[in-house]
C-alpha cells in the first residue's frame, strides 16, 4: 500500500508540473525543541497542498502529511487524492473526524501532541502512525450557509479495518459549534468501535473560550474534557491555558502557552505542559498556510 501511495504522489507531481498550475497549501508546519526525553528538536506537520490540473476542468489533486519527526522517529500519515471541484476527493483521503476539534496540545506543544494523536484523531488515521498502516478512500465536504460538513470512508488491508467518519461545524457570529463521530470495523478494535466528538468555542474578542467532550473508543482511550483559554493582552500576543482531562483520572495533560505572533501566518510559541512524563517546557516555531 506505501508503495502505491508513493506511485500515485509521483504521478500527481509529474502532471503538475507538466500543467504548471498554481499550487495552494493549507495546514501548519512547526519546529521546536522540547525537553522531554532529556531534550530534542521536534518537527510536525499537518499540511496539504493542491492544485487543479486544468484551467476548465475542476479536476485536481491533493498531496498532504501529517505527522512527527524527532528522537522516537518520523510517525506519520502521508495524503495523496484525486479531486473533484474541491469537493470531492478519492485516494488515500484524509478522515472527516479530522477536520474538526483538534487538540490544543498538537498547536503548543507539538511533542505532547504526538503522544496524544489517539484522543482527537481517527482511527483512521491512528493506525498509520502508530502501526504503518494506508488507507485509501473517498470524502466528501460541503457547505449549507454557516455550516460545512465533511464524510469519509475507508479501508486498510493492513491492520484490516474500515472507518466511516461524518463531521459537522457551523459558526455564528462570536460562537463556533463542532461534531464528529467515527464508526470502525476491525479485528483490532477491542472496545465499542466508535469516536466521537462534541465542542465549541466562544469568542469574547480579548478572549476565547473552548469547550469539547472527547469519546475516543475506537482508539481505547478513556473519555476526556478538553478546556482551553486564551486571552490577547495585546496585539501580537496571545496567552493559553489549556487542559484534557481524562475521566479516569489517568492520562491528565495540562499546559499553559505564550503565543508570540510575529504576523498572520507565523508564531513563535513558548510552553509549559505537565501530563505523566512530567513537567516539560517547549518552543516551537509555526508557520500556517
Amino acid at each position: 500500500m506505501f508503495r502505491v501511495a508513493s506511485a500515485l504522489s509521483a504521478l500527481i507531481l509529474s502532471v503538475s508540473a507538466a500543467t504548471a498550475q498554481q499550487v495552494d497549501f493549507d495546514g501548519e508546519l512547526r519546529v521546536g525543541a522540547t525537553s522531554l526525553n532529556g531534550g530534542e528538536g521536534i518537527g510536525a506537520a499537518d499540511l496539504i497542498m493542491g492544485f487543479d490540473f486544468f484551467r476548465t476542468v475542476p479536476l485536481g489533486a491533493e498531496l498532504g502529511f501529517y505527522g512527527f519527526a524527532g528522537k522516537a522517529g518520523r510517525p506519520h500519515e502521508t495524503y495523496a487524492a484525486l479531486t473533484w471541484n474541491d469537493t470531492w476527493r478519492v485516494g488515500f483521503t484524509r478522515s472527516a473526524y479530522d477536520t474538526v476539534l483538534i487538540s490544543t496540545f498538537d498547536h503548543t506543544a507539538p511533542r505532547v501532541g504526538s503522544d496524544r494523536v489517539e484522543y482527537t484523531r481517527a482511527l483512521a488515521t491512528v493506525e498509520p502512525i502508530r502501526r504503518g498502516a494506508v488507507p485509501w478512500g473517498a470524502s466528501y465536504t460541503g457547505t449549507l450557509g454557516q455550516t460545512t460538513f465533511v464524510a469519509s470512508a475507508h479501508h486498510a488491508s493492513k491492520g484490516d479495518f474500515t472507518a466511516v467518519a461524518f463531521a459537522v461545524e457551523r459558526e455564528w457570529e462570536n460562537f463556533t459549534l463542532a461534531g464528529a463521530v467515527e464508526g470502525v470495523w476491525a479485528d483490532i478494535v477491542t472496545t465499542d468501535g466508535v469516536n466521537a466528538k462534541i465542542g465549541g468555542t466562544y469568542d469574547l474578542g480579548s478572549t476565547r473560550l473552548g469547550l469539547a467532550y472527547l469519546h475516543p473508543g475506537a482508539n481505547a482511550r478513556p473519555d476526556t474534557l478538553a478546556l482551553d483559554v486564551a486571552y490577547s493582552p495585546l496585539q501580537g500576543l496571545d496567552l493559553l491555558a489549556f487542559s484534557e482531562l481524562s475521566l479516569d483520572d489517568k492520562d491528565d495533560a495540562f499546559g499553559v502557552a505564550a503565543d508570540f505572533i510575529l504576523r498572520d501566518s507565523t508564531s513563535w510559541i513558548v510552553s509549559a505542559t505537565e501530563t505523566r512524563q512530567g513537567t516539560a517546557f517547549h518552543v516551537t516555531l509555526e508557520q500556517r498556510f
